[in-house]
């Protein structure tokens, strides 16, 4: 009997942020997006920011690296880890999924280059277009809308790296290495209420200097 799929879900947000949305956490929220597509797939999570790490890449099919409140340019020694790990797990074949920070963070591992974003903060929904279409895109589209809450994003593809989809603040909002890498920089995983949670737990966020645009 062939195994179920077995995919990683590497949780990238520090402990001491868990309460931001009632101590609901990027992992979860995962979940609860990704079980229906496949009832029958095993969705294991790695705290990453715990340094907590699956003990082989070959013990499961594909990875998925969360956002976070962290920037990939902190010298935090599980940010590295997590670029060399992500760069071993596309080198045995296996599939590397990015959201937000993993975004960013496959994009500086693979030879991209992340920067702040000349819009300062954006927070909320924004629609994102399609630029080429691939065979796992079911159903197909030209446009959809995706949740955003971050201040950096990918300033240069990793060498090749092949843009397909942007918004009018991004242009390389997602990429595909290969067969193996994907990442995209909004939140597929995060509603409306969670933007909002996380607003209401830091007044005066974000800074008033900032060019933030706030369309929740």
């Amino acid at each position: 009997m062939n195994r179920p799929i077995c995919i990683v879900i590497l949780d990238a947000v520090p402990e001491s942020y868990w309460g931001d949305d009632r101590g609901i956490t990027d992992s979860m929220k995962f979940r609860v997006l990704l079980q229906p597509e496949n009832p029958a797939a095993r969705l294991d999570v790695f705290y990453v920011s715990n340094n907590s790490f699956p003990a082989s890449v070959g013990d499961y099919d594909g990875f998925l690296v969360t956002g976070s409140p962290c920037s990939v340019h902190d010298d935090e020694s599980w940010i590295g880890r997590l670029g060399d790990f992500s760069r071993e797990a596309a080198s045995c074949g296996k599939r590397v999924i990015g959201s937000c920070f993993g975004h960013q963070l496959l994009a500086k591992a693979f030879g991209g280059e992340v920067g702040r974003n000349e819009h300062g903060w954006l927070i909320g929904n924004f629609a994102v277009r399609i630029t080429r279409g691939c065979g796992w895109m079911r159903p197909a589209a030209g446009v959809t809308g995706m949740f955003h809450f971050n201040k950096e994003r990918v300033t240069r593809l990793p060498p090749g790296a092949q843009a397909f989809a942007r918004t009018d603040a991004y242009a390389d909002f997602g990429f595909t290495i290969g067969d193996e890498v994907m990442s995209f920089q909004g939140h597929p995983e995060q509603s409306r209420l969670s933007m909002q949670n996380f607003l209401d737990t830091r007044r005066g966020f974000p800074p008033s200097n900032t060019s933030a645009r706030l369309l929740i």
